[in-house]
C-alpha cells in the first residue's frame, strides 16, 4: 500500500483549534483497526508532533474533521484500544460543510490518539458508523468484491453489529463507499433482522467526493442482525 498525505483539524470546548498532519500515512486495504494509523498533531504549530491525548490533557472535543489525499474509510478517537468518538473524514478539496460535530463531546486523557484508515480510489470498503443513545459509538466495514451480498464487520472485534449492538439504538449513523451505482442495497446499507426482514437503510457518501455527516438513524439492534451492502458488480 501507498503512503498518502493526511490532514485534520480539532476544535475544543474553550474555542480552541489545533492542525493535525501524517505526510507518509500508510493505506488501510480494509478499514479495520487493525490496520489504522495514529494521526498526531502538526509539529509546524505544537513544537513537536503530539497524541492528542498529550498535546490537549483534560480539553473536551466539540468538532473535527480529517482530509485525506485520496479516500477514507474512518477516523475516530481511539481510547485503550477502543473508539469512543467518530470523526467525519473525505477527500481533501470537497469538504465543504466545514469542522463537524462530533455525535458527542469527548474530554481527552493521556494516551488518547486519533487513528485513520486511509485508502487507495480504488478501495471499495463499505464503512457504517453507528452512535447509540448510550454513548457507545463503532463502525462497521466489507469490502464488496463482484456482484455479491456483503456482511460488514466490527472493526476492532469482526463479530456483526447485532452480536456488537445487541440491545442499543443507533440514534445517529454515517455510511461512505466508493461504489455508488453499484450499490444496490437502498443506494448504501441495509440493517436486517434474524428473519432477514429490513429494519434499517442508509445511503452511502462517496468519500472521493463528499464529505459526511451524522445523519438520524432510529434503529434497535438485537441478537443476529446483520448490517449489509449488495453491490451489482
Amino acid at each position: 500500500m501507498a503512503d498518502t498525505d493526511v490532514t485534520g483539524s480539532i476544535r475544543f470546548s474553550d474555542g480552541t483549534s489545533v492542525p493535525l498532519e501524517n505526510l507518509a500515512m500508510t493505506e488501510s486495504a480494509s478499514g479495520l483497526a487493525s490496520t489504522a494509523v495514529e494521526l498526531q498533531t502538526d509539529a509546524t504549530f505544537t513544537v513537536s508532533a503530539q497524541s492528542i491525548g498529550t498535546y490537549a490533557q483534560n480539553k473536551t472535543i466539540t468538532h473535527a474533521q480529517i482530509l485525506v489525499q485520496t479516500s477514507g474509510s474512518n477516523a475516530y478517537v481511539d481510547r485503550q484500544g477502543l473508539p469512543i468518538a467518530f470523526i467525519p473524514i473525505c477527500r481533501a478539496g470537497v469538504s465543504n460543510l466545514g469542522l463537524q460535530p462530533l455525535c458527542k463531546p469527548v474530554r481527552l486523557m493521556p494516551g488518547d490518539r486519533i487513528m485513520v484508515c486511509n485508502q487507495a480510489n480504488a478501495t471499495r470498503t463499505s464503512t457504517f458508523v453507528a452512535c447509540c443513545s448510550d454513548g457507545t459509538e463503532r463502525a462497521f466495514v466489507a469490502t464488496p468484491s463482484g456482484a455479491a451480498t456483503s456482511s460488514l464487520v466490527d472493526t476492532v472485534t469482526g463479530n456483526s453489529i447485532g452480536n456488537t449492538l445487541q440491545g442499543k439504538t443507533i440514534t445517529r449513523a454515517m455510511m461512505s463507499s466508493v461504489d455508488g451505482i453499484l450499490l444496490t442495497s437502498g443506494g448504501g446499507l441495509t440493517i436486517v433482522n434474524a428473519q432477514g426482514a429490513v429494519v434499517g437503510v442508509l445511503p452511502a457518501t462517496n468519500p472521493t467526493l463528499a464529505q459526511s455527516q451524522w445523519i438520524p438513524f432510529n434503529t434497535n439492534i438485537q441478537l443476529n442482525f446483520d448490517a449489509q451492502v449488495v453491490t451489482s458488480a
